[in-house]
Parts: C-alpha cells; sequence; structure tokens
C-alpha cells in the first residue's frame, strides 16, 4: 500500500543484476544470501555470489559499522524498558531520556571518548527529539499513504559544522527522525540524504538539529554562512 506500491521502493534480488543495474545511484532494499564476508582496508564487502567481480557485492565502510552500532544498541535498550514498564505509553516520559542517557553513555565508553556532555544542553535535545519524532512519522504517514504519493525522492548533501566526530554520528542517526530525511551516508563532515521530496529545502530543521547536538556537547558552531 502507499509508497511501497511503487516499484522503486520494492526489495530487489540480488541475483538479478541487470534490473539492479536500473537503479544505479538510488537508495535501495535488496535481498539475498551472503556467500562471502571480506575485510580490506577500511571496507568490509559482503559478497552475494562466488564471483565477487561480476556479481552483487556491497561494501561497507569502517566507520559505517560504527555509526550502525548506535541504532542496535537504542532498540536494544528501548525493548528493555518497554518490558520493565510493561508496554505502559505513559512510562516513556521517563524512558526516552532514560535511553539516550544510555546510549551516549554506551558510546562514550566503546569509543574512549573524553569530551562531557552538557546537562544544560539536555532538556532542548530531549525535546527536538520528541517534537521530530512525531512530526516525521505523521508526515511520511501523510505523503505515502494518501491516494496520491506527494513525493520526489532524491538525493541531497550536507555539510555538518560538527567537529566532534561522537557528535556526527549522532546527527546521522537523528537525522533519519526529521521529516521526509535519511541519512544514507556519512563521510566525515559531509552527510549524503535521501528525500521523500527534493523539492522540500532540508537545511532549516538541520541546522537546528545540530545546534542542539552541539548545545548536548558543549560546544559552538560556525555560522552557516562561514
Amino acid at each position: 500500500m502507499g509508497l511501497w506500491r511503487e516499484a522503486l521502493y520494492q526489495p530487489k534480488p540480488t541475483g538479478d543484476l541487470r534490473a539492479l543495474l536500473a537503479y544505479r545511484s538510488t537508495f535501495q532494499i535488496v535481498v539475498g544470501t551472503v556467500h562471502a564476508v571480506t575485510s580490506r582496508g577500511q571496507a568490509t564487502y559482503l559478497n552475494f555470489a562466488e564471483d565477487w567481480q561480476r556479481d552483487f557485492t556491497a561494501r561497507i565502510r569502517r566507520d559505517a559499522l560504527k555509526l550502525a552500532g548506535i541504532p542496535a544498541t537504542t532498540a536494544l535498550l528501548a525493548g528493555l524498558w518497554w518490558l520493565i514498564a510493561e508496554g505502559r505509553l505513559d512510562a516513556w516520559l521517563v524512558g526516552v531520556p532514560a535511553v539516550a542517557l544510555a546510549v551516549l553513555a554506551s558510546a562514550r565508553l566503546r569509543g574512549g571518548a573524553r569530551s562531557r556532555l552538557s546537562l544544560a544542553g539536555w532538556p532542548g535535545f530531549i525535546a527536538l527529539f520528541l517534537r521530530e519524532s512525531l512530526a516525521g512519522g505523521i508526515d511520511v504517514a501523510r505523503r505515502t499513504l494518501g491516494r496520491r504519493l506527494h513525493i520526489q525522492p532524491g538525493f541531497s548533501s550536507y555539510r555538518t559544522r560538527l567537529q566532534d566526530p561522537r557528535a556526527r554520528i549522532l546527527l546521522a542517526n537523528c537525522i533519519s527522525l526529521l521529516p521526509g530525511t535519511l541519512a544514507a551516508d556519512l563521510d566525515g563532515e559531509r552527510v549524503e540524504l535521501h528525500l521523500l521530496d527534493t523539492r522540500d529545502d532540508p537545511d532549516p530543521q538541520l541546522q537546528r538539529l545540530e545546534q542542539a547536538i552541539a548545545r548536548l556537547f558543549g560546544t559552538r558552531l560556525e555560522t552557516p554562512d562561514a
């Protein structure tokens, strides 16, 4: 239904390489069985057939593997909180900040971070987190579940002003909560975005998110025009 009726967004089998080439440079979901896993240099390769040079292979940069750890940790801790709270919705008023604190503490311990988080930045970040999570869910439902799809998907690039690598990772994870946006890649100061509608300008909401994360890490940002 909705968005998933479109051929562009349906899962693609890795065995049909010719069909996959038609979707080159787009964000896709692929389905297949991993034949082998190889690590070389700064990347890990998932080979979906014996001949990696001719068949489908997925490349994952090492820094992307670090990025993937935060969503998994968040999902695990959120699931534990849901069990502890016995599924009560009102418990998330305490659960959201508790899970966020635990995730960031886990990232600091795992990465050996030395910088301290600012307690003054927490209220603004949590308020933004809750507000944009709700707005993002409503926006996606409005765009994709109606009779007409109000989308014009595409890619865009955003240069983050955050200097701390952990702050950049948090930014990339939180971008997916914003209406109509998904962080597809993080490469230094550049975040590759997948947009549901390229006619919308995501920069204002990204700048607000950056400011909230900067206050959380106790840092100051350069002006957008600098």
